[in-house]
């Protein structure tokens, strides 16, 4: 079995931000971007710890996360509500997000990306598969009303608190 195990108290704080104000997620060295998640799942698949990263191919992140192959999830350990309410009404072809937001980044310690510097739990992913919008197939109707997410299934490689 690849990657780290994340452990309950990582998991706890990566839906707790999922499942709340949102969960930032960045990518690329060259060029950053972050983006902020709402909808999303960790689990298991394949016998591995992944995470499901829907993203709209129109997104700035879109393209950095399909070239590098990978994406760091940043789940903030302090209240940042308007730093994610901002990210997510502003694009990255753009602007330059995390300087904006005045997000402090280190660089990744496993992937070719950036990760928020401070007061956060990190898990960097390497993509180990990806589901174009055309291969989804509801089973229930209404279910799916856009089409126009692919999902980057990543597998934890790093897990760390900053």
């Amino acid at each position: 079995m690849g990657g780290r195990i994340l452990s309950d108290s990582d998991r706890a704080a990566v839906l707790t931000n999922l499942f709340g104000a949102g969960l930032f997620v960045t990518c690329g060295r060259k060029n950053p971007n972050v983006m902020v998640a709402h909808t999303s799942t960790v689990g298991k698949l394949w016998g591995r710890d992944v995470f499901i990263l829907p993203i709209k191919s129109s997104k700035y992140s879109y393209q950095i996360v399909s070239e590098t192959k990978s994406f760091a999830l940043n789940a903030p350990l302090r209240d940042m509500r308007d730093e994610i309410s901002r990210c997510d009404v502003t694009s990255g072809f753009t602007h330059n997000k995390i300087e904006e937001l005045g997000l402090h980044v280190k660089r990744a310690r496993a992937i070719d990306s950036y990760v928020l510097g401070k007061n956060a739990v990190i898990v960097e992913c390497k993509t180990i598969a990806v589901v174009p919008p055309e291969s989804v197939r509801a089973e229930i109707d209404g279910l799916i009303t856009d089409r126009s997410h692919t999902l980057f299934i990543g597998e934890p490689i790093e897990c760390y608190r900053v």
